[in-house]
């Protein structure tokens, strides 16, 4: 698998994950909000508040209210919800299935729930949808600069490891080059992207290689060298 693959694929699962978050939360929201606007709404009274360990040690609540509905009234029934302000003997407001009067839910429980599926998704889908698009825009202008730009044939100064970027455990290589124009008297130094097999064996320091420009702004400009390589080299690491 390419590196570039597996770098899509890796971000790709980050922007998947929170979308299906998103949904998730916004379903959740979408249908407690349903249920509020159809449901009755009663004083509930906490009972009793039992605290116990689960297999892992980890604390959990279970919460008993006493509430009235329609002249009946329900004593004990377990809320599916916790929070730390919550103490024996507080009221508090629920929102009541008339025609379930076990199914109960608070506000904090219409929102507390979703809100948080729905902060989660919006960091997983930014963490994986800016890169992508960050990849789709810099593919896009590549294409563009292979079949519009300028070609300048540079000369390999160096190539080195990137240090700053691991995959596998490998670090990709870079190719530093430059450009003397003559006329202008100036020289332009270019960076290629990430290579991951070594471009020392087909672009060697002191040989050329083919830059396209745009030939109003050289700062918009791609070093090509993955095409080259990919054409003399078959790389199966």
């Amino acid at each position: 698998m390419k590196k570039e693959n597996f770098i899509t694929i890796f971000f790709s699962i980050f922007a998947i994950i929170g979308i299906g978050l998103l949904l998730g939360g916004g379903f959740w929201l979408f249908r407690g909000i349903s249920f509020r606007e159809s449901a009755a709404e009663v004083t509930a009274k906490i009972v009793d508040i039992e605290t116990y360990r689960d297999y892992d040690g980890e604390l959990h609540h279970r919460v008993y209210v006493d509430y009235s509905l329609n002249g009946v009234t329900y004593r004990d029934m377990p809320l599916n919800e916790y929070s730390s302000d919550m103490y024996v003997g507080k009221e508090i407001i629920l929102f009541c299935n008339p025609d379930n009067p076990g199914q109960t839910m608070s506000s904090l429980g219409i929102y507390l729930g979703s809100g948080i599926l729905l902060l989660i998704g919006f960091i997983f889908a930014l963490v994986g949808l800016i890169p992508l698009i960050l990849l789709a825009r810099k593919q896009l202008r590549q294409k563009k600069l292979l079949t519009n730009g300028q070609i300048l044939y540079a000369t390999v100064d160096e190539i080195i490891l990137n240090p700053h970027y691991t995959v596998n455990g490998r670090h990709p290589y870079v190719i530093y080059c430059s450009y003397k124009d003559d006329y202008r008297d100036i020289i332009y130094r270019f960076k290629s992207n990430s290579i991951w097999t070594d471009p020392g064996e087909v672009f060697p320091p002191g040989s050329y290689i083919e830059v396209r420009v745009d030939p109003k702004d050289y700062s918009s400009y791609y070093v090509n060298a993955e095409q080259a390589i990919s054409q003399k080299i078959v790389d199966y690491t």
